[in-house]
């Protein structure tokens, strides 16, 4: 009996011993703290104030900092700014990017100011750097460039160069002093953008800021734009701008494209509206149509909307709220949208159906498709060549964007009010990344791009045949060895 007894007094112990050590496994779980989102990492910087004589003062070099610092922010960056870098400031600022690396998945770093090339190093120059009456003088306090590059390079994240610094070199002709820019080690996934082409010096800009960063300024906010596509703008704008002085180059590592509006998010009412008062100005809409021809839907509504800012134009007379560009959105993804998908397909209509009158309807097929094409392109869904061709490839690309947007396929054709709906999207719907294959930069021309492997046009070359170095301007992955100032 008392056997037994205790045999009933355990199996309780051995319940609640049981009870509470599933309860401690359900704590330590709970405590785990859950994987955080990566953050994208800026640090920004404008030198204008020079203490020296022998160094010119660079106005616009602050402006140019602060204000693409605010665009940053407004595209998810946690945002490091500097201004009037001394050596200890500049060495301190970049103390404190090392401290947030960890959790980085891309890192962007722009420099405005002073830069010389010098005996094959390229230098970034704080405010306090003395008269350069030598070389070692002018570099003992500079920050070489190559060691930025290393110090934040990395095969795991992407890391973005822009370099506003191309100036005359304070040293003259002196020995190992010249003007033009040196060869830049590039480090793994990164890329490095210069204001201007090899041997040439950048001009400080006669307004707020300077033609290169005026250029990166209106683009860089353009939702769907990959890096490249972005710095092709910028490359045409600052030539422009400079009446052909100054052509922007750059030389890319990446493992893979990127975006800088990924992450942002446009309200649908203020899209409805912008594309509303774009087709009831005429010329509005001669520009938008003109913007087409290279842009996607949206992205040509965003550029046209911009211009349109300081224009007086009859609002329509839908209750949308007015267009304000580039704005992030405050509302909720579904509130309005229904309102302003009929207000689009209305509009598209009139847009791209209304333009195509009097042609055959394969070739108005062939138009709709296009668009859809190019739309499904800039939501990451559509990565095959855009040639209003709807085959296979298409479909595969829309069932992709449906099943991202949880959708139910009413059909698989391209339609006005399929392209209504992608008009309204913003952001990466498609989440996988877009590979390309890293090559070697070319300084920029005026010729168009080939094709890259992925598409099958590229000639295959012999494997016989030797290869030759590129005909000038050189190929900067290879090093020019210009000496001089950037």
């Amino acid at each position: 009996m008392t056997h037994r007894l205790r045999l009933l007094f355990r199996i309780p112990l051995l319940l609640l011993l049981m009870f509470l050590g599933s309860a401690g496994a359900r704590a330590a779980v709970e405590q785990t703290p859950s994987p955080q989102p990566r953050n994208r990492l800026a640090i920004v910087i404008g030198n204008s104030s020079y203490q020296s004589t022998r160094l010119e003062h660079l106005p616009n070099a602050t402006n140019d900092a602060i204000r693409l610092s605010e665009s940053l922010k407004r595209l998810n960056f946690e945002v490091l700014t500097g201004t009037d870098l001394s050596t200890d400031g500049f060495a301190k600022l970049l103390q404190d990017a090392d401290a947030r690396l960890p959790g980085a998945s891309a890192v962007l770093i722009f420099y405005a100011g002073h830069g010389v090339q010098l005996n094959g190093e390229n230098y970034l120059l704080s405010v306090d750097t003395p008269d350069p009456e030598s070389l070692e003088k002018l570099t003992g306090s500079a920050i070489k460039l190559n060691d930025v590059i290393a110090r934040f390079a990395r095969r795991d994240r992407q890391t973005f160069i822009f370099l506003d610094a191309c100036r005359n070199n304070p040293l003259g002709s002196g020995p190992g002093a010249s003007n033009g820019l040196a060869q830049v080690e590039v480090g793994e996934n990164t890329f490095v953008a210069f204001a201007t082409q090899p041997g040439n010096v950048t001009a400080d800009g006669g307004g707020e800021n300077s033609p290169f960063t005026t250029a990166l300024l209106k683009n860089v906010e353009i939702p769907g734009l990959s890096i490249s596509d972005m710095m092709i703008r910028v490359r045409n704008e600052t030539e422009a701008l400079t009446v052909g002085r100054q052509v922007p180059w750059d030389q890319s590592n990446l493992r893979e494209q990127f975006y800088f509006t990924e992450q942002q998010v446009l309200d649908p009412g203020q899209l409805s509206a912008s594309l509303s008062r774009i087709l009831a100005d005429p010329t509005a809409k001669k520009r938008l149509q003109v913007e087409l021809a290279s842009n996607d839907l949206q992205t040509a509504v965003v550029i046209v909307g911009q211009t349109l800012r300081s224009v007086e134009i009859p609002a329509p007379s839908s209750s949308l709220a007015a267009p304000v560009g580039t704005q992030v959105a405050n509302m909720s993804p579904t509130e309005g949208v229904e309102d302003a998908r009929q207000s689009v397909v209305s509009g598209l209509e009139t847009l791209i159906i209304g333009a195509s009158a009097g042609v055959a309807d394969k070739d108005r097929t062939a138009d709709l498709a296009r668009n859809v094409q190019t739309e499904l392109r800039r939501l990451g869904c559509y990565r095959m060549q855009v040639d209003g061709d709807w085959g296979a490839g298409s479909i595969r690309a829309l069932t992709d964007y449906y099943k991202n947007t949880k959708q139910v396929a009413a059909t698989t054709e391209p339609s006005v009010g399929l392209l209504g709906d992608l008009f309204l999207r913003s952001g990466r719907i498609c989440k996988q990344p877009v590979i390309v294959k890293a090559k070697p930069a070319k300084v920029a021309s005026d010729a168009a791009p080939s094709r890259n492997t992925s598409g099958g046009m590229t000639p295959k070359r012999s494997q016989a045949a030797p290869r030759r170095p590129a005909a000038p301007p050189p190929d900067i992955s290879g090093g020019i060895g210009i000496g001089g100032v950037f």
